[in-house]
């Protein structure tokens, strides 16, 4: 049955971006000196939580080059769902909800997974850490500067995330992604920043929504839903640049 469970989560595809409609909206930290290793020790005292359950935290600053996030999970079952199908970050350089210059990471190798699930060993594999392992690049799509698809870890673009596996079984998770490499017209004006923890289930969900089910055309606007047992996998943060 373990093996089962392992299986159907690592076969999910991990590709697909999802922005959920959120009410919160939270602030950028003030500038402040960041190495992107998986640490966070910078970052300490600095993170919000995202619900009463502490299920995962995160913050974002900046700097003359860079926009960098921290991410650190909690949950069990949302680390799964991290490293199988990735941390969205979503930038929008005209500071609105929408789909822009998203960085996801970790993203593995699908061949590598397949055949990772056919390992008799999978069972007594630490099934999170293997995946973030697996990883063979970042995704990048709808940067202004940077061509979609599979960026190598060697970019010349300064483009970088990290996800590591604590001692204390937290998942924590940095990147940092170059300002002028999303299309911001003017550094004056706010910008939108998603971070999400990308799932399985919110992926159904938009898969869903944009595939219904023509049996159902004609006879009103019901489509089929699909329920995400995480209470929350995204935030906004809203505001303008520190500009230092």
């Amino acid at each position: 049955m373990k093996r089962i469970i392992i299986i159907a989560l690592l076969l999910t595809t991990s590709f697909h971006l999802f922005a959920q409609r959120k009410k919160d909206r939270f602030d950028m930290l003030p500038s402040f000196p960041v190495s992107v290793d998986g640490d966070l020790k910078e970052w300490d005292n600095k993170l919000t939580w995202v619900d009463q359950d502490s299920t995962w935290a995160f913050a974002v600053t900046n700097d003359s080059e860079f926009i960098y996030v921290a991410v650190k999970v909690k949950n069990l079952a949302l680390q799964q769902e991290a490293a199988r199908n990735g941390i969205i970050v979503n930038i929008n350089p005209e500071g609105k909800k929408r789909d822009a210059a998203r960085l996801v990471f970790p993203i593995p190798d699908s061949e590598s997974v397949r055949a990772m699930v056919n390992d008799e060993n999978l069972p007594n594999m630490n099934v999170r850490e293997e995946l973030i392992k697996r990883s063979r690049g970042f995704g990048v799509v709808g940067f202004a500067r940077i061509v979609d698809g599979r960026l190598s870890f060697d970019n010349t673009y300064g483009v970088n995330a990290v996800a590591k596996l604590m001692d204390d079984d937290m998942m924590v998770y940095e990147s940092k992604i170059p300002i002028g490499a999303i299309g911001m017209k003017n550094l004056k004006n706010p910008v939108a920043i998603q971070i999400m923890i990308n799932n399985r289930f919110s992926m159904l969900q938009k898969t869903i929504k944009s595939r219904p089910d023509p049996r159902m055309r004609g006879y009103g606007s019901y489509t089929p839903t699909v329920k995400n047992p995480y209470k929350k996998t995204d935030v906004w943060i809203i505001g303008v640049l520190d500009r230092h």
